[in-house]
């Protein structure tokens, strides 16, 4: 059985989600088709960020009403409450996770190659996340292992996207 505060916190999720998987699956469709260069339609850009909005739409969507059901949809939130919700950690982490994400796609990614502005997002976000764990920076060997795994998932990163999956990547 569920308890009314996770029918609650599904319901407010699923909204969440169903926009962002609507979101998803309408800017996948304004991606090029590339009909010009007669490319296969099962190839192009769009196909599956077109796919994964239209699952997470359709998951928001099943968590929405099973949510209904379950009475979700009724809020009795207070002042006390909703000023808890926003000091709570969950909102914390919720929006220095925006915060970096934005950082890399606002100022890191038009200014820096991306072989280089991916492991700085990596190290700064595994950073980010353990002060936010422990309440303070990671120890030197925990930031030397966020270094070395920032730098390798680059590495990786860059790799399968520019040789195998032959994406031209910015500053590249």
């Amino acid at each position: 059985m569920s308890s009314p505060s996770m029918n609650k916190a599904d319901f407010i999720s699923s909204i969440v989600l169903t926009l962002f998987g609507v979101g998803v699956l309408v800017e996948s469709l304004r991606l090029p088709r590339l009909e010009n260069l007669n490319v296969n339609a099962y190839t192009v850009p769009g196909i599956v960020p077109g796919f994964l909005g239209l699952f997470l739409t359709l998951a928001g969507l099943f968590i929405l009403i099973r949510s209904i059901k379950r009475g979700g949809y009724k809020m009795s939130l207070n002042k006390e409450q909703a000023v808890g919700w926003l000091g709570s950690a969950m909102v914390k982490r919720t929006a220095i996770t925006i915060a970096i994400t934005l950082a890399y796609a606002i100022l890191l990614f038009p200014h820096v190659p991306f072989w280089l502005a991916t492991p700085i997002f990596i190290f700064v976000f595994v950073v980010a996340t353990e002060a936010m764990k422990y309440g303070r920076l990671p120890a030197p060997v925990r930031l030397l292992t966020a270094l070395v795994l920032a730098v390798v998932a680059g590495l990786v990163i860059n790799y399968v996207f520019q040789d195998l999956f032959f994406v031209r990547l910015p500053g590249g």
